[in-house]
């Protein structure tokens, strides 16, 4: 019995830590430089790409059973890095050297020195911590409850995709082929990504369904490190920025408590944007590659991100148009047709897309529902969120300075599209908080202190990245 649960525990990590080899030597095959951060970055992004590509395709392969179905993407996943292993021979020195990378040698610099090893200390024990929590912790979330892992645990125990309806359509419904829930339309990638190592496990396992949430912390603090490495010559500063990301309490406990969808579209969508922004800055069409990849997802882990897509729009307008002022008018233009279909009333049945409407009163799209229109004060909520819960230590400060900091710049002259890009996706996030909770039905769950915390979590760990690129020293490969 005790060798049959240690097989199982291997095949638990082999699930996860096989795809994140490939997928970062995969991505190491198209990053082929030494520049400072490579590694991290390859290892960061390897992971949320491989397990996004290999929970999505359990979907079309389960006609063939889950379990078989899980194997043959694991038999794929080996047969990816044994390609990506011939001709790649990365020696322990030259990974090590790719995390270190411009470690001072100076003795002037040995505070530096201090300072990052007691950086990497702290951020090594807090992971350690994370790691007994997810291990020792039962299914605790509510979400994960109601939601994502239900439908995960439905389908470990059956071997097989059973559909989940709508209740009215479950009633009438007397073969017990189908199941339902009250989120019975929320995306599943969440739940395909809770399943995938309780295939490898045999059976539904709890901790074996939160374990991928602790590996896409650590993705994250990856290629959250690698990014900052290739934006600023600083090796601490990096790391004193991830530090500050990983030492924000919420988004700890959406790794501890594992089983919400928060965390995964935190960062999708953080590494997304950090991928964006470095794309303007240098032109790497390998950054815009990735940043494409990650925004797919979006829509697919929670519905908020079919509405956060719209940030992209903007900000690419901004870069990619010359002359500004065609940029302004045109979202200019694009805002005035949203009033006039307020005032005037839309509505549109696309094919495929889905009912759009728009009025005075409610609005309707696509993926994301039906909102109630009017406007609600939610200041003391908005304010009480950023600057008076201890949920993200003085991170709302620091914003707002930063903010202040990047639109005096903007105001001064300095056109850098990676300042003007980074500013758009910053105000526009805001502004797309404060129209959800102030302008729609959705203001109860600001008040109630139920999703504001949640929803700005989604942007964090790039807000973070932006502050840094506000005060980090660029590299030499800025432009």
């Amino acid at each position: 019995m005790e060798t049959v649960q240690t097989l199982a525990w291997f095949a638990v990590a082999l699930s996860l830590l096989l795809p994140w080899l490939a997928g970062a030597l995969l991505l190491r095959r198209l990053w082929p430089d030494k520049s400072p951060g490579s590694w991290p970055l390859v290892l960061g992004y390897g992971y949320w790409l491989a397990l996004f590509v290999g929970a999505m395709l359990l979907y079309p392969l389960s006609i063939l059973g889950l379990r078989v179905a899980f194997w043959v993407l694991m038999l794929g996943f080996a047969l990816v890095l044994g390609w990506t292993l011939r001709g790649l021979h990365p020696s322990g020195r030259e990974v090590f050297q790719s995390f270190r990378s411009v470690w001072a040698r100076d003795a002037r610099e040995l505070g530096a020195r201090l300072l990052f090893a007691l950086l990497l200390g702290w951020i090594g024990l807090r992971f350690a911590v994370l790691a007994l929590e997810v291990w020792w912790q039962p299914l605790y979330p509510w979400d994960a409850w109601t939601t994502w892992a239900v439908r995960a645990r439905v389908w470990s125990e059956l071997g097989r995709l059973v559909p989940f309806v709508a209740p009215e359509v479950w009633a009438g419904e007397g073969t017990g082929a189908v199941y339902t829930i009250e989120a019975w339309n929320y995306p599943a990638l969440v739940s395909y990504l809770a399943l995938w190592p309780t295939l490898a496990a045999g059976g539904w396992n709890e901790t074996a369904a939160n374990l991928p949430w602790l590996g896409a912390a650590m993705a994250l603090a990856l290629g959250f490190y690698g990014q900052a490495r290739l934006w600023t010559d600083s090796a601490p500063a990096s790391l004193a920025a991830l530090w500050g990301l990983i030492s924000l309490p919420l988004l700890d406990t959406h790794v501890a408590l594992a089983g919400y969808a928060d965390l995964w579209l935190a960062g999708a969508l953080g590494l997304s944007l950090m991928a964006f922004m470095q794309w303007t800055r240098t032109g790497d069409r390998r950054q815009a590659a990735l940043c494409l990849a990650l925004a797919a997802t979006w829509p697919l882990l929670k519905l908020e991100g079919a509405a956060w897509l719209v940030l992209l729009v903007p900000a690419w307008m901004l870069v990619q148009v010359r002359r500004p002022w065609i940029s302004l008018s045109l979202i200019a233009a694009a805002v005035l047709g949203l009033g006039l279909a307020w005032l005037i009333g839309l509505r549109l049945e696309l094919p495929i897309i889905g009912l759009i409407e728009i009025s005075a009163e409610a609005i309707q799209l696509p993926l994301i529902g039906r909102l109630e229109l009017g406007y609600h004060d939610t200041w003391a909520a908005f304010a009480r969120t950023f600057w008076g819960l201890e949920n993200w230590h003085l991170l709302g400060y620091l914003l707002l300075i930063g903010l202040i900091v990047a639109i005096g710049r903007v105001v001064r002259g300095e056109r850098a599209p990676w300042l003007v890009s980074g500013l758009a996706l910053v105000l526009g996030s805001l502004l797309l908080l404060w129209g959800l909770f102030f302008l729609t039905d959705a203001h109860r769950w600001a008040e109630q202190g139920t999703s504001l915390g949640r929803l700005l979590l989604h942007f964090v760990p790039f807000y973070v990245f932006f502050l840094l690129t506000l005060w980090g020293r660029a590299s030499s490969t800025s432009t």
